[in-house]
């Protein structure tokens, strides 16, 4: 049988004692057993690295590395710095992995060659509260090869726990950005540091939920505001550093985007820059713009007959994470893509072939 390349687990944990323990586990239960686990200790000031040593007691994959508080990108940078492994994943200290999710996307990494070789590849993803129990499907958004076009307009991954990469690769994009934060709106270098990734290489997808992205009051996904602006900076930061891009591409990314942080901003208590980004999003795409007026206009009036009883589903009868199959697709979970999207997605795909030749010229012309 051939060996399994070693594959880098990179944890960030800042104050992580809730849900470590349960984040290790996945990893440790990978049937891609040749791993090696990085506990990256971000300065936590709980019983986090406590919680890495006595597991470490119990499996001699796991690396503890401690450091003052920098956030998830300076520690996820330390990780990729200290890996041995062929390949980095990178795992958030409060999420969870199907047990095949390393050995699928390792396999994926093996196919095609040269240029066509995917750098990275991701996987679905579900929602999971504080029990482990599955609130929602993520989007089903699957693409192949070069990609940057696409990726900016629909960005596919959706969360860091999903991603997994060439360490040489991670190298060259250089790693994440930790000026996001230092900024005030970090919560987006997963997606910039994606954007990179495909701006260089080929990446795939596994089309099957192999995620659990915990969201609960008080992790950095739930900071809305934060997330919309470091969305919208990212993709402008994207945009510009591709001038190949044509004008509707270009608009069409900044518009999803626009979209997206409304989605963030609305019922946030964000009303002014709500107002502005539902300005700006009426000058990039006016039928965006409408839609999106009518929901608010829905979500309105909903609230003025908050006075009727909604029946909200008992928490207890949702599915734990490893209960569902990663093929089990809701009916009602409303993650299809619009017709609007599919269309969107088939122009850009002529747009990543030019570019795709534009980059392969590049590399040329840098190696003469």
């Amino acid at each position: 049988m051939k060996k399994q390349p070693l594959t880098s687990v990179v944890i960030p944990a800042y104050n992580a004692e809730p849900f470590l323990e349960r984040t290790l586990r996945s990893a440790f239960r990978q049937t891609h057993s040749n791993l090696e686990v990085i506990v990256v200790d971000d300065g936590s000031t709980d019983k986090t690295r406590a919680i890495a040593e006595a597991a470490a007691t119990t499996d001699d994959r796991v690396r503890i590395i401690s450091v003052p508080n920098g956030g998830v990108a300076k520690a996820r940078n330390i990780g990729i710095a200290e890996a041995n492994g062929e390949f980095v994943a990178f795992l958030d200290a409060d999420d969870l992995w199907h047990p095949t999710k390393i050995e699928l996307q390792v396999a994926a990494m093996s196919r095609g060659s040269g240029d066509d070789q995917p750098a990275a590849v991701y996987t679905l993803t579900r929602t999971i509260d504080t029990e482990d129990r599955v609130t929602g499907s993520g989007g089903r958004v699957v693409l192949s090869g070069y990609c940057f076009a696409r990726h900016l307009y629909a960005k596919p991954v959706g969360n860091g726990s999903s991603i997994l990469v060439r360490r040489e690769a991670a190298i060259a994009a250089g790693g994440f950005d930790p000026a996001w934060a230092a900024g005030g709106i970090g919560g987006c270098e997963d997606l910039d540091f994606e954007l990179r990734i495909a701006a260089k290489y080929a990446i795939t997808a596994i089309g099957l939920y192999l995620v659990g992205y915990r969201q609960y009051p008080g992790n950095m996904s739930s900071n809305s505001l934060a997330m919309a602006l470091g969305a919208i900076a990212t993709v402008a930061r994207h945009t510009d550093l591709c001038p190949e891009l044509p004008d509707w591409a270009a608009r069409g990314a900044r518009a999803a985007i626009s979209e997206y942080a409304l989605g963030r901003l609305l019922g946030a208590g964000h009303r002014r820059l709500l107002l502005q980004e539902l300005g700006r999003l009426f000058r990039t795409d006016f039928g965006r713009g409408l839609s999106f007026a009518a929901l608010i206009f829905i979500r309105k009036l909903g609230s003025l007959m908050s006075a009727i009883p909604i029946l909200e589903p008992d928490p207890a009868d949702r599915p734990f994470f490893y209960d569902l199959s990663p093929e089990f697709v809701s009916s009602s979970s409303g993650n299809g893509l619009q017709s609007r999207d599919r269309k969107m997605l088939d122009r850009l795909k002529a747009v990543d072939a030019v570019l795709a030749k534009t980059r392969v010229q590049s590399v040329d012309n840098r190696t003469k």
